[in-house]
């Protein structure tokens, strides 16, 4: 029992441990976005926003700013088309594809599984130059199409689907064959509803590289108009590197950006652990 009780008091404080390195971070930034740029460099250090006599304060300056130098309103709406449409198509034609590769039995099947597969090692940084060619030559560049065209389809959600789907019970699909179903119809009507807890894990971590996806639409946005949040958040800090009055305004900035998937998350998280667990058990 004595072993037991310190086995648990161990875990705990592991655990503690933990979540203050992943979370102490985050903490420190929101609270230091309610701080002036005096006190984010204070050599003292206060989690809470004082004044040198002590006083806690709150200024919001910090967020006003920030969302007049992020331009909110437009790069949100563009950040949202992006994710949006990337994360609907990804979900459908990844589902579809897994499917296929997991149920449809035709010439050549294992090869090209083999062969989409082998995608997967190659680094993305490779295929930025071979896919900016691809998007010029298309009329895409500096539009928001080519944030949405390369990322229609994802070799690893393939695989992740496809491996689900191997694990659904054969006898459902072949009642619906004999009562005159054609294939299609048992994914949407069968499979896909079986499918919905890993279907949430997919689009969420699809809409969540979508959002923060910075790299490439750097490579093909130029103007600001087509920018995304990312980008907007990587041109705050680029213009104030230098300047220890622009760090408040940069710090708000993150916390803004940050929020809509905190807010994303929370929403779906029992969702999101339901599927986790259904591919803990299937693996």
């Amino acid at each position: 029992m004595i072993v037991r009780k310190i086995e648990r008091l161990l875990l705990y404080l592991f655990l503690s441990i933990f979540v203050v390195i992943l979370v102490g971070p985050f903490i420190w930034l929101v609270s230091s976005s309610f701080k002036e740029s005096k006190d984010i460099f204070d050599t003292t250090f206060s989690l809470l926003p004082r004044h040198e006599d002590g006083s806690l304060y709150l200024t919001v300056d910090n967020y006003k700013n920030a969302l007049e130098y992020l331009n909110f309103g437009l790069l949100f709406f563009n950040t949202m088309i992006v994710a949006v449409i990337n994360t609907v198509a990804n979900i459908f034609f990844n589902s579809l594809a897994g499917y296929s590769f997991a149920r449809l039995n035709f010439k050549g099947r294992d090869t090209i599984f083999k062969l989409v597969l082998t995608s997967m090692m190659v680094p993305g940084t490779v295929l930025l130059v071979p896919n900016m060619i691809i998007i010029n030559k298309l009329g895409l560049y500096d539009h928001l199409g080519a944030l949405v065209f390369p990322f229609l389809l994802s070799v690893y959600n393939i695989f992740l689907m496809r491996q689900h789907f191997l694990g659904l019970p054969k006898s459902l699909e072949e009642s619906a064959l004999i009562d005159g179903a054609n294939w299609f119809t048992i994914f949407r009507k069968i499979a896909m509803p079986l499918a919905k807890p890993i279907i949430v894990v997919l689009g969420l971590f699809t809409f969540m590289w979508n959002y923060n996806n910075f790299l490439w639409p750097l490579v093909v946005i130029t103007s600001s108009k087509n920018h995304t949040l990312a980008l907007g958040l990587g041109a705050i800090l680029t213009s104030g590197g230098g300047s220890a009055e622009r760090y408040p305004i940069m710090i708000a900035a993150s916390v803004i950006v940050a929020l809509p998937l905190i807010i994303i998350f929370f929403i779906f998280q029992k969702q999101i652990m339901k599927g986790i667990n259904v591919g803990a058990e299937k693996g």
